[in-house]
């Protein structure tokens, strides 16, 4: 399907000759701080580095990061010493990106010893809690799990302040999956063969070890402002909007219209965690998010979705795809970016730029072509669009050729 009001920006669409792979996470497996949590859905320090360079950014601008996610653009800046703002609505990705932040001010060397305060409490630890979203689950092996909740259950008793508690906090949910018995491919699902008891203990310390091996390398030394808000972007709260015109430039990587659910890939650690009790609060996290996948489809809001020039493309997409969900999914996705860019554009300084790197997608064979769409959406938001760039060339499960792309933009 081609969309007559997007063809004006397949004219500036560029293709790069070499795939780049630094917008997706692939590259922060190699960098310290950067690695503790593994997040497949984002994209890399040396992006958003290049970014910075490419934009002249420096320590007297304040940086927006949409959709936060773990903090790449955050992290980098605050390495940097520039000021950033971080909107992220899961409260679980919230906690990994303000972590991660605020451990560049902690002391290795009394990290060091309070990991072997950690360790005394740990091997006295009988008690522990179980937390109610992951009672009566069989998303773990019975032992693995009892031996993460007594060192969760030992960092809530460690005496120290809470930026240290986070520390150790962040590194054990960061083994969450890796020692349940489910794995995430796309979204979470069980592992064909369930894990036996593992040595959740040492699993740990070799994390937390290598972390503080990470922060004597960083050896960070500047001190900025990193603010974070944890909220949707589609509805600014009070906490985004005293930033209202205030932005000089925003680098992002929002969901991807994929069908993935996104909360469902954290639901295991929200759960540990106590930031969700139950599947209802699951729910109403997904509501709150960017509508990416079946499940988080809306029915409720079908009426109020009003960008009209995508209508004959959800029409092609009703025709061809196999779960009548899909179209209500389309839809409600580009609706929601609308929301978001609307926003976005709020916060925006006259005269503010921004980059977004997004990938399309296919359903039913019918190539939805996300950046050029969004493009147009920007446009519907009185932002500038100044350039397009495919730097990822990809492939759908039916073998449809896919792209990934920069949209730069300019208020």
């Amino acid at each position: 399907m081609i969309l007559k009001e997007i063809e004006k920006f397949r004219n500036i669409l560029k293709t790069r000759d070499n795939s780049d792979f630094s917008v997706t996470y692939k590259l922060n497996k190699k960098e310290g701080v950067f690695n503790w949590y593994p997040y497949a859905e984002g994209f890399s320090k040396p992006f958003v580095d290049r970014m910075i360079k490419h934009y002249n950014i420096n320590k007297s601008h304040l940086i927006l990061d949409p959709f936060g996610g773990c903090g790449t653009t955050s992290l980098s800046c605050a390495l940097r010493g520039i000021p950033s703002v971080s909107i992220e609505v899961n409260p679980f990705m919230t906690f990994i990106l303000k972590s991660k932040i605020e451990s560049l001010e902690l002391n290795p060397e009394l990290l060091e010893k309070k990991i072997v305060e950690l360790n005394s409490i740990i091997e006295k630890q009988n008690y522990f809690k179980m937390p109610s979203f992951l009672a009566e689950k069989e998303f773990f092996n019975k032992d693995n799990l009892e031996q993460a909740l007594k060192i969760k259950q030992a960092i809530e008793i460690l005496d120290t302040d809470k930026k240290t508690k986070d520390f150790f906090l962040v590194l054990l949910s960061s083994i969450i999956i890796k020692i349940s018995d489910m794995v995430r491919a796309n979204d979470l699902r069980y592992r064909r063969t369930k894990q036996g008891k593992l040595n959740v203990f040492n699993i740990y310390h070799e994390k937390v070890n290598k972390a503080i091996q990470d922060l004597k390398e960083v050896n960070f030394r500047l001190k900025t402002k990193t603010h974070f808000i944890n909220s949707d972007i589609r509805t600014l709260s009070d906490g985004a909007e005293k930033f209202s015109e205030k932005i000089d430039f925003f680098i992002t990587s929002p969901p991807y219209l994929n069908g993935t659910n996104y909360e469902r890939n954290t639901k295991l650690e929200m759960g540990f965690l106590d930031l969700i009790n139950s599947e209802g609060d699951l729910r109403k996290l997904r509501n709150e998010m960017i509508t990416a996948g079946i499940n988080s489809t809306k029915t409720q809001d079908k009426d109020k979705y009003d960008i009209r020039f995508i209508k004959p493309l959800i029409k092609e997409v009703e025709n061809k795809a196999y779960d009548k969900r899909i179209p209500l999914m389309v839809e409600g996705y580009f609706n929601d970016m609308g929301l978001a860019l609307e926003n976005i554009f709020s916060m925006m300084k006259k005269g503010a730029k921004g980059v977004i790197v997004i990938g399309d997608s296919q359903f039913g064979g019918v190539h939805i072509e996300t950046d050029l769409i969004l493009a147009k959406i920007c446009e519907l938001n009185n932002l500038k669009v100044k350039s397009i760039e495919s730097v990822r060339e990809r492939r759908s499960h039916n073998g449809m050729k896919l792209r990934e792309s920069l949209i730069f933009v300019e208020k």
